[in-house]
């Protein structure tokens, strides 16, 4: 009979050794995710110098970009999935940016890219 309540004791034990890493690990991936954009958000805004863009339309292009970055887990993603990233944020800029020409707007998918994998490669290290 006591073997019954050590069976069950060891059985909740280990499903919350087994969860507790997880909520860890979220809260991990969450701060990293904040510091990524803290520091492509920089990088975009020193970019800014070059498009000229207004503050407005600066605030809207990082706004993009926070929202796709903070959307989901940050874990490697193939060449597919990157792209499939980069083509959200260029068509969400075109939507709520009309006003921006593609050449500028290429311009800065550019300039995202780059510094995308300059944060990403600072912040998981």
């Amino acid at each position: 009979m006591t073997s019954r309540p050590l069976i069950s004791t060891l059985w909740l034990t280990t499903s919350l050794l087994l969860t507790l890493p997880t909520a860890a690990l979220a809260a991990d991936d969450a701060a990293t995710r904040k510091k990524l954009v803290a520091c492509i958000n920089k990088d975009i805004t020193a970019a800014n110098a070059e498009w000229k863009l207004p503050d407005a339309d600066l605030k809207k292009f990082t706004d993009i970009i926070d929202r796709e970055v903070m959307k989901g887990p940050l874990a490697s993603k193939t060449p597919e999935q990157q792209m499939k990233v980069i083509k959200e944020i260029q068509d969400a800029s075109r939507k709520e940016l009309p006003s921006l020409d593609n050449k500028t707007l290429d311009k800065m998918i550019d300039t995202l890219q780059v510094k995308a994998k300059h944060c990403n490669s600072l912040t998981t290290n």
